[in-house]
């Protein structure tokens, strides 16, 4: 699943960042996409709790975010999605993280209740803020 979010506009923003040595930038830039993903994960947590997914939790405290290597110095990257692996031999548990996609998307058998895309959808304005806060925060550490 992804949602890209692009921060334009700020001119001084983009002059700050501009001027800071390359590895000084990377780490900005990668601090306000962790700080934007949390925004994510916590709304996703939510509707997923509010729409009864389930009831041990395991869906849930798995949500979780990725980076992916950072190959420039302009963007970072982070996908969110749910932490899973292989359903033990004979487990039926629908709960169980590794059957996310069929809570998101649906089934032949099941309505899809999804609780990621929904997250994505209502928090874009609320990440964008926070991206640039931390940029904010991060540019006056660096100054001072």
């Amino acid at each position: 699943m992804a949602a890209s979010f692009k921060i334009s506009g700020g001119v001084d923003l983009t002059r700050a960042l501009e001027e800071l040595d390359q590895k000084v930038k990377k780490k900005i830039l990668r601090s306000a996409v962790v700080a934007g993903a949390a925004v994510v994960k916590k709304r996703a947590k939510q509707i997923a709790k509010s729409k009864g997914i389930e009831d041990t939790g395991a869906l849930i405290r798995n949500i979780a975010g990725k980076g992916e290597r950072q190959r420039s110095d302009t963007y970072a990257q982070i996908n969110i999605g749910v932490r899973h692996g292989k359903p033990k031999k004979g487990a039926k548990n629908q709960d169980d993280p590794f059957y996310w996609h069929m809570h998101e998307f649906g089934t032949s058998k099941m309505a899809a209740r999804p609780f990621l895309r929904p997250a994505f959808e209502e928090t874009q304005q609320e990440v964008i803020d926070t991206m640039v806060t931390r940029i904010k925060q991060k540019l006056e550490q660096t100054n001072a």
